[in-house]
């Protein structure tokens, strides 16, 4: 693993693992080319938000609804 040979990693606060990873995410997509078919399917959500902003939840209702769902399972597996 990287973290065995990048041992200082180990060091890093979790907010700075997190940017870490946010910004490796990057540097990688700035390399990788944006396969056709993906790119079509971003664009048709894009069309899609913009034809019905109001259509689309926010990050907090969809994190919420996941919390919900966790919630009621760990719930039923009681």
């Amino acid at each position: 693993m990287i973290i065995e040979t990048i041992p200082a990693i180990r060091q890093l606060t979790v907010e700075q693992k997190i940017r870490l990873s946010w910004e490796l995410a990057d540097d990688v997509s700035k390399e990788i080319e944006v396969q056709p078919e993906v790119l079509r399917v971003l664009n048709e959500r894009l069309d899609a938000y913009e034809a019905d902003p109001a259509a689309v939840k926010s990050t907090n209702e969809v994190t919420a609804g996941i919390l919900e769902l966790k919630r009621r399972l760990v719930g039923a597996a009681a």
